[in-house]
């Protein structure tokens, strides 16, 4: 059996935001509003860390399948736990962003995100990042209480179809491209998708400052 994962690590935000850290810190906020602030920090912070869990996830996931002298679970193991808090962090970011966003007092931030609304924040992909999160997280309580019945998994996993090799006979290709747990998956091309979708609302947040109008306020950022 060949292996072919198609999981690829977003490069081009591995260093973060550094840019809204050091406008935050030392230059201006972006709101006036001590909660506005501290939404957009911890909607940018909780996006730097789902994306480095995605970029170690994947890492370990070739790691596993690139050891050829022994099988190497270690790695399996990690990769599971770092998509974990991948879609754990996408998830409460998501949370953060829809409650940014819908700001009552119509913040000019806000007003600057509903200008376009990205799909990661849709109810429909904002309760697919629930439920799988929800399945993680609930998997430890139904093994604790013994409710766990035989053949049910009890952790996240990568999958994908098997097919026959074109050329070579009784070979196949296993493609790697979703993560499963239970009824629930995600494929790698949706997630690095959502990912950047949420980086570029993280870039936009960094490049955004108060109107002229507005006084400047201290960073609320802690």
């Amino acid at each position: 059996m060949y292996i072919h994962i198609e999981a690829r690590e977003i490069v081009e935000h591995e260093s973060g935001f550094p840019q809204y850290w050091l406008k935050a810190i030392f230059i201006q906020s972006v709101s006036t509003r001590y909660q506005v602030n501290v939404l957009a920090s911890t909607y940018v912070r909780l996006v730097e860390a789902a994306i480095t869990e995605y970029n170690l996830g994947t890492v370990k996931l070739r790691e596993f399948w690139d050891t050829h002298t022994s099988i190497n679970l270690g790695a399996m193991n990690r990769s599971m736990s770092h998509f974990e808090s991948c879609l754990s962090n996408m998830y409460r970011a998501t949370n953060c962003y829809r409650k940014l966003s819908r700001n009552r007092d119509q913040d000019p931030l806000a007003v600057a995100l509903n200008i376009n609304k990205p799909s990661f924040s849709t109810n429909a992909i904002a309760d697919r990042f629930r439920l799988m999160r929800n399945a993680i997280h609930h998997l430890e309580e139904l093994v604790i209480n013994g409710k766990l019945q035989e053949g049910q998994p009890f952790a996240l996993q990568s999958d994908g179809p098997e097919t026959p090799h074109p050329t070579e006979a009784q070979q196949t290709i296993k493609t790697i491209d979703k993560l499963v747990i239970g009824e629930h998956e995600v494929h790698f091309s949706d997630l690095a998708t959502w990912l950047r979708e949420m980086a570029s609302v993280a870039v936009k947040i960094a490049e955004f400052g108060p109107s002229s109008s507005q006084p400047s306020t201290p960073s609320n950022t802690t």
